[in-house]
Order: C-alpha cells, then structure tokens, then sequence
C-alpha cells in the first residue's frame, strides 16, 4: 500500500485496518497469589497494537477525567482519543473506568493501566480467549459449574488490598477457582458488606 493510500484513510479505516491484522491476545499472565488462572495484561495489550498503530498513522491519547481517592483505592474515569496522525482533526474519543489498590503510591498508576486496557480492546474488538457464551446473563449456572475467569478477576479486585478479608475469604470459600457459580454473588455481596464496615468502623 502507497504512502499516499494511508494518508487518505480516515481515523475508522485505520482502526479497521488495525482490527484486520490483529484479532486475538493470548492470556500470558498468571493472576498470583495462589489463583491457578492467567489474564491478558496491559503490556500485553499495547505491545500488540504498538507496531500496526504506528503502520497505520494512529496515535492514542489519554486524559483523567474523573478522579476519587478512598484510602488505598482510586477510581478514575479516563479520555482516550485516537488521532489520525496525517490529520490530525480526525479523531475520535471515547471513556473508560479503572480502580487501582495499592499501599504504596502505585494505585493512579493500576487504575490507568487498567482503563486503557479496556479501551484498547474494545476499541479493536479483541478477544481474549474468555468464553462469551458461559458468562452470558441469560445462561443460568448449575450447581455444579464454577465461577468463569471475569468473575474470579472480579473477586480478586474487591479483596485487592485487604488482606484481612482476603484471608477470611479464603478460610470459608477455599480456592476461589472452584467456587460454585450460585455462590458468586452472595459472596460479592459479603465482601462488599466486610469492606464498608472497614471504611465505617
């Protein structure tokens, strides 16, 4: 393709073009602290965008928007824009939320990472690996299925940074991964009741 045929593209063709030579992120990285699943990082996510980004004249930019801190847990609302490089009023922006826990100063940092990461496969319709299908709304679980990956990485996120429930989690339920999926929302919702009596106490 000519330099001048990229240059026509408008800032949706690119993106499309982008879309047609990546279509899947294999899961690389493992969850740790003792949970046998493995999740698609942010690193991952941009180091496979980088180089086509670049082929096809697209440039990403991010902006907070919204930004709340709650002891060691910051939530953040982002602005990310994708610029058409040749022209460069042609862009288009959309929002994305990430929470980041952390005790040292790393959460702003978490909560970016995680926001863009969305952004980005969304944005390029990327799969993952994760089963649609099982964790459709309309699919009631039996008794004997366990939880699927979302819901795992969902449980670990609420407990990311209290350890304390983390343990009391984990003596009650045991290994999260085998967790019955009738049982994941009344745990959900006994985490978060542990949580805010914490932040009340």
């Amino acid at each position: 393709m000519t330099k001048e045929l990229v240059e026509k593209k408008n800032i949706y063709q690119r993106i499309n073009a982008v879309m047609e030579e990546v279509e899947y992120i294999l899961k690389g990285e493992n969850a740790g602290k003792g949970l046998q699943y493995r999740f698609v990082s942010h690193d991952q996510v941009t180091g496979k965008l980088h180089r086509p980004m670049t082929k096809h004249g697209i440039v990403m930019l991010t902006d907070v928007v919204e930004l709340s801190r709650d002891g060691n847990r910051t939530t953040m609302r982002i602005a990310v824009t994708f610029v058409n490089i040749d022209n460069p009023e042609d862009r288009f922006t959309i929002h994305s939320h990430g929470d980041g826990v952390d005790n040292s100063d790393k959460s702003i940092g978490k909560c970016i990472s995680y926001a863009v990461k969305y952004a980005l496969l969304k944005t390029f319709c990327l799969e993952t690996g994760d089963d649609v299908e099982k964790d459709n709304i309309s699919h009631i679980p039996t008794s004997h299925e366990t939880i699927t990956t979302d819901e795992l990485s969902s449980i670990e996120l609420a407990i990311n940074g209290y350890e304390d429930i983390r343990e009391i989690i984990l003596s009650h339920l045991g290994n999260l991964k085998n967790l019955r999926r009738d049982k994941y929302i009344p745990a959900m919702n006994w985490i978060a009741k542990m949580i805010e009596q914490k932040r009340t106490a």
